[in-house]
């Protein structure tokens, strides 16, 4: 019997389970976190957790993803036109290669069982699936709204569809054909002639972008494009071809979706790894100086490239395991970027900058050659210093002049080059504005080389976020108000150049965190669609609003307007509470980080027990246990990790909530329901699903060590048992049945043993025989088992083979 059926609730599949939903999402907005065989294996563990056949779990798989592609399209801004490229890929390769993968195990499974596999019932099964799902056709109609696509040369997501299904043998040519005017073959190849060998050969411009571009839209090849990208970074990268290679990183930035996309299918690490090696190590072996200027601008470019996708993926916050060389350049650069150097301190480079500030101070003079020949990696190091230096000169001079001085500097530094230096040099600047109270003179630097048209935009990416906290610190203690008349033309330029959604633009301190968190929970188990009216007034009536809550803080609201507190901002802008999507992977994530894990938990423990007084509560189970059991966080991090999550839950949350918490019975269940998926994903032993061997331990396993081939795992490391143990400071939180038992399961044995000491004393003589009055035989029996908790044992008795010992000390 399925658990959402014993509870008298059935999921519709125009409401996917959230389980799925929330699987979907997260691969999507949280990238790179499974590899697809950990995705495959994930996906076999919930569909024998939710005893769902084939059919209905696919129908709920393509909905989800569904739902998330036309969320995008319904965006009418056009920033939001290359998530909606993510989402398009994921809908029309990466789900339908995860559903051949799955269908590839389950067959082989079957094989080496000996027990009969027929083609015939997958086909069935997926163009029965395919039928269903054209039947929604609101869903369907809101997913077409934005698409163009002169592959396929039809606006129609159906046919999209049916052509991926095809090449994927997921359906039969003549299933596809009833549906479609002319005939379909099924597609044989990429015949454009973007192959590595193709490109290798004639490296142009022109062909590497248009690899990028069509990699976004040609679908059908997508994947084998992400791979001819991937051959021609390591080729060019191990060759030190630094011209072709700047040129492909140069087309990459320019398109930040397309490493969302390749990274849906391949770990960025395996990008770093082979342009670390070239930045640490590449020297110029050009001979005149033209040749030697493009060659410092291509390495420029492929710096920032490296150090943007660190950046994307937040692998700074655990730098020692993406970075293979803790001797090289890039490791170094990285752990101390911005730095400046006391020159007095300073032996060889000491005369270079002192020479490099004096020539790059005078716009009449010309650098000097062996300056010139200054290795790229010296100048990225010592510009900041250089910077140091030159203001130190001008401190003393009225700013204006000052600035003047300074400008045969800006205009040196600004040229192809030497622009990629700068990176260093704004950190320091930034750091000097918000850490050393160096406001006036560092932000009119600051300000002027980013209004320069020159100024490179991979660098804006990069510092962006902290740009736009400096002019929030300035704004508002209006320290520079000199600073006014730019201040708006900077912020649209960094918006514009980093495609900042409008719903980030409000300020979100922690005490606002706390109370999206919330709303985005109901959202989402409540169907997710409720518009922010109704979830308002789920927020009066729960009391969540106060007149005694935040009323300190003002916040500054999208269009101008303020709200004295929360209750008047959501009314005023409920759609920057909400983020873009019903479910919102990057709310949770921020309210992890920031909070901490214990208050991540408690607040799921809470929205789950509010939802089970209310008949959600099956609902809010499954969102609480994937937000337990799948990693959110796109680094290693181990108090952020997914099994210390589960171990904070079963130590200090399921014990005090059992037997202090639950008044009603669906409380009970619903927190039963969720500690049963999280059992069911932490589960050692092999689960068998329509023939599939499944171990999700590997799942919410981690390893941050990196091994031979340079290729790095982090959340998405397939790990063993015996490495576990072997890693000192690495996974040293485990999570087992065995402290389920431990700490949960215990308090039952007790409640169970006072319950029958109780039941021996308090025997009565009764006309001469024993027997036990039935006032005391109430109050002598177990109180959690026969209590508000016994939904909690139901729920767990679903999969009675879970826990084994649960069922024994039930019927004792």
């Amino acid at each position: 019997m399925k658990y959402n059926q014993s509870n008298g609730v059935i999921n519709s599949p125009a409401i996917p389970s959230i389980s799925i939903m929330f699987f979907a999402y997260n691969l999507v907005q949280t990238r790179p976190v499974m590899t697809d065989d950990m995705a495959v294996e994930y996906l076999e563990k919930l569909q024998h957790i939710q005893v769902s056949c084939d059919h209905e779990f696919y129908v709920e798989l393509w909905m989800s993803a569904l739902t998330g592609l036309a969320e995008e399209c319904d965006k009418t801004s056009t920033g939001r036109v290359q998530h909606t490229l993510l989402w398009k890929s994921f809908v029309l390769v990466k789900l339908p290669s995860l559903i051949e993968k799955l269908e590839l195990k389950k067959s082989n499974k079957f094989k080496n069982g000996n027990l009969l596999y027929s083609e015939e019932n997958k086909y069935d099964c997926h163009e029965c699936v395919i039928n269903q799902l054209f039947g929604f056709k609101g869903l369907i109609n809101a997913c077409n709204q934005l698409v163009e696509d002169d592959i396929f040369q039809a606006a129609d997501i159906t046919v999209d569809i049916l052509r991926v299904c095809l090449n994927r043998k997921l359906v039969r040519k003549e299933f596809v054909n009833r549906f479609l005017e002319l005939e379909y073959e099924i597609d044989g190849g990429d015949t454009v002639g973007l192959t590595a060998g193709n490109i290798l050969d004639d490296p142009s411009r022109q062909i590497i972008d248009h690899l990028v571009s069509t990699a976004t839209t040609s679908f059908l090849h997508q994947e084998s494009r992400v791979e001819t990208i991937f051959k021609l970074m390591s080729e060019w990268s191990t060759k030190l071809e630094v011209a072709p290679l700047a040129t492909l990183c140069r087309s990459l930035m320019d398109v930040p979706t397309l490493l969302d996309i390749i990274h849906l299918y391949r770990h960025p690490s395996e990008f770093i790894s082979s342009l670390e090696r070239l930045c640490n190590t590449w020297v110029s072996k050009a001979d005149s100086k033209e040749s030697l200027l493009h060659d410092y601008e291509n390495f420029g470019t492929i710096f920032l490239f490296l150090i943007s996708v660190i950046d994307r993926y937040e692998f700074h916050k655990n730098i020692k395991d993406v970075l293979h060389d803790d001797e090289g350049f890039c490791y170094k650069w990285l752990i101390q970027s911005g730095s400046t150097y006391d020159i007095d301190s300073l032996d060889q480079e000491k005369s270079i900058i002192t020479r490099l500030v004096s020539t790059l101070s005078d716009a009449s003079q010309e650098i000097p050659e062996d300056l010139i020949r200054i290795s790229p990696r010296s100048l990225i190091e010592l510009s900041p210093t250089i910077f140091k230096e030159a203001l130190k000169k001008v401190v003393t001079e009225d700013i204006e002049i000052a600035m003047i001085n300074l400008e045969p500097l800006f205009t040196h530094f600004v040229k192809p080059h030497m622009s990629y230096a700068l990176i260093g040099v704004c950190q320091s600047l930034c750091d000097d504005i918000l850490f050393k109270g160096k406001s006036s003179i560092s932000f009119k630097v600051l300000n002027r080389l980013i209004l320069e048209e020159a100024f490179p935009n991979s660098i804006i990416k990069l510092i962006g976020n902290k740009l736009l906290s400096i002019f929030d610190i300035i704004s508002e203690n209006g320290s520079l108000p000199s600073i006014e008349d730019t201040e708006n033309i900077i912020r649209n330029k960094i918006a514009k150049i980093m495609m900042v959604p409008n719903w980030r633009n409000t300020k979100h301190p922690a005490e606002k965190l706390y109370y999206r968190f919330k709303m985005m929970f109901k959202s989402i188990i409540y169907g997710g669609r409720h518009k922010p009216s109704l979830i308002y007034e789920i927020f009066l009536s729960e009391n969540y609003f106060n007149n005694d809550i935040n009323t300190e803080y003002e916040y500054i609201t999208g269009n101008g307007g303020a709200a004295n507190n929360l209750f008047d901002e959501f009314i005023i802008n409920p759609s920057s509470w909400l983020g873009p999507h019903h479910l919102d992977i990057e709310l949770f994530r921020n309210c992890l980080e920031i909070n901490g894990p214990r208050t991540f938990v408690d607040l799921i423990v809470e929205e789950v027990l509010s939802a089970g007084k209310k008949g959600m509560g099956i609902r809010a189970a499954e969102l609480g246990a994937s937000l337990l059991t799948l990693p959110i966080y796109y680094t290693w991090n181990e108090y952020l990790h997914p099994k210390t999550l589960i171990k904070i839950f079963f130590m200090d949350f399921l014990p005090s909530i059992l037997e202090k918490k639950i008044d009603m019975y669906t409380q009970s269940y619903s927190i039963g329901i969720m500690t049963l998926s999280i059992l069911m994903m932490i589960k050692k032993d092999t689960q068998n699903v329509g023939g599939v061997d499944v171990s999700i331990d590997e799942i919410v396993g981690i390893n941050n060590n990196v091994d031979g081939t340079n290729d790095i795992l982090m959340m998405d490391a397939i790990i063993s048992e015996e490495r576990i143990g072997g890693m000192e400071g690495v996974g040293g939180t485990k999570v087992e049945i065995e402290d389920f038992t431990k700490f949960v399961l215990s308090i039952f044995k007790q409640d169970r043993d006072n319950a029958d000491s109780d039941n021996i004393d308090s025997k009565v003589i009764q006309n001469g025989s024993k027997k036990i009055d039935d006032k005391v035989k109430n109050e002598s029996e177990p109180k959690l088992i026969n209590g508000p908790a016994k939904g909690f044992i139901d729920a767990l008795l679903i999969h009675e083979d879970i826990v084994p010992e649960l069922k024994s000390l039930v019927n004792k």
